[in-house]
């Protein structure tokens, strides 16, 4: 099949879902050292985020806890992402999120 890339039946559609593009945007920005734009992105999705979705707050907090890391403040970092992973049910921490602490603590 000649065509281009389809996704997965059940690959997460970001299309008309501006908040959880913006999650992906943070990540890829605040590793690229743009925080500028991380932190819009971070604001844009704060802006609409329900109560219910703690685990997008932590991840958005982890992306801020990289960009202090990847500054040169690694330790001011780890400790900013590690106080958003305490401020989250442990039943709550998923891989990714673990995935990307490791990742901050370098």
């Amino acid at each position: 099949m000649h065509g281009g890339y389809r996704p997965p039946v059940n690959a997460p559609a970001l299309r008309g879902d501006p908040a959880r593009l913006n999650v992906f945007r943070s990540l890829l920005l605040a590793r690229l050292g743009d925080e500028p734009g991380a932190v819009a992105a971070q604001d844009a999705v704060r802006a609409e985020l329900p109560p219910a979705l703690p685990r997008s707050a932590t991840h958005l907090d982890m992306h801020r806890g990289l960009m202090l890391a990847r500054a040169g403040d690694r330790q001011g970092g780890a400790a900013y992402a590690l106080a958003a992973m305490d401020a989250l049910l442990p039943e709550k921490h998923s891989l990714t999120l673990r995935m990307l602490m490791r990742e901050i603590q370098g």
